[in-house]
């Protein structure tokens, strides 16, 4: 979480919503940093109750785009390729990381899920709390310089992905994704009246 205290304003990261991005921007023009990146509010407020008072934002992602970053970044990730590799390998998918389609992926998915962490839990994890503002991943960068009022200094993407292992989205993919993370379908209708 990064939080600036004179306006009392955070963001909670759901993970691969731009969370590198994010704290680079804030944190370079004078915003702070809890130690506690991917947490979910409840958590957070239980260690800092001062949270309370703090206006929470969150980004929502397509969910079928925040999967296929996802999967992309657990195929190249430093330490965290070793468990996705070991999961799909313990599960009869003997192709190369980069190889792995999408669909062997979806295959083992529970296996995958429990070996990775919550690179894959839903977005709403984080944002269905009462306290958090959801905002469009689409709109990042003009979201970020409204809330923090900075509009001159230089946005980084940081961690996007590359083409290391990117496979087919095939209509089973889109299928899976869209019955794996309907609760974040549902919360991009309701809080951003958008449909994927």
């Amino acid at each position: 979480m990064v939080f600036d205290k004179q306006t009392k304003q955070a963001f909670i990261h759901p993970a691969k919503t731009g969370t590198q991005t994010i704290r680079a921007f804030l944190k370079s023009v004078g915003w702070k940093e809890l130690p506690m990146t991917h947490s979910p509010l409840d958590v957070l407020i239980e260690k800092y109750p001062n949270l309370n008072d703090y206006t929470v934002y969150g980004f929502l992602r397509n969910p079928l785009s925040r999967f296929e970053s996802a999967i992309l970044h657990l195929k190249r990730g430093p330490a965290i390729d070793k468990f996705f590799e070991k999961a799909l390998r313990e599960n009869g998918i003997d192709s190369s990381l980069e190889a792995a389609s999408y669909e062997a992926v979806i295959s083992v998915f529970p296996q995958v899920l429990q070996s990775t962490g919550g690179f894959l839990v839903p977005q709403s994890y984080w944002l269905n709390h009462p306290k958090v503002t959801v905002l469009d991943f689409d709109n990042l960068e003009s979201e970020l310089r409204r809330i923090s009022g900075n509009t001159t200094q230089p946005i980084e993407m940081l961690n996007t992905a590359t083409d290391f292992g990117r496979s087919e989205i095939t209509q089973a993919v889109r299928d899976f994704v869209r019955q794996e993370y309907a609760i974040d379908y549902a919360l991009a209708k309701d809080k951003l009246g958008k449909e994927y």
